[in-house]
């Protein structure tokens, strides 16, 4: 229960953090309620990932927490796109960045792109979460 708890909390706090980095793309809920379930619904998602790799007998390890927790973030963003109250995974026009020779020309950020983005890099952290958390 103490892990469970421990999880639930560290795993909120990475999902908001990403999620406030894609603060053009995403609106979140300004609810409060509606705010804590989907963010809520998000970290249940990434904390179903190790027990369903388990059940589908496959090791959960990082590679496969990190690509199982990538494709169930992207189907319950989906979800949330179309069911919750509030929520909303708009386009926008990335403006371009300029570091010395290397170069990244404006482009268009559609709700799919940022969907991926947000999916990978919360998978990514909380997967990497998880095995620093293991040893």
């Amino acid at each position: 229960m103490k892990q469970f708890i421990k999880s639930l909390f560290v795993y909120f706090l990475i999902l908001y953090f990403v999620i406030g980095l894609f603060n053009k793309g995403i609106v979140l809920p300004t609810i409060p309620l509606y705010f804590f379930v989907s963010i809520l619904i998000l970290t249940l998602t990434v904390m179903v990932a190790g027990p369903l790799l388990k059940f589908l007998t496959v090791k959960a390890n990082f590679p496969t927490h990190f690509l199982m927790s990538i494709i169930l973030l992207i189907g319950v963003f989906f979800l949330l796109k179309t069911f919750m109250t509030g929520l909303y995974i708009n386009p926008y026009i990335f403006e371009g960045i300029s570091w010395g020779t290397i170069e990244i020309a404006s482009f268009s950020v559609t709700p799919m792109i940022t969907i991926a983005g947000v999916s990978l890099l919360s998978a990514l952290i909380c997967s990497i979460y998880k095995e620093l958390d293991s040893v």
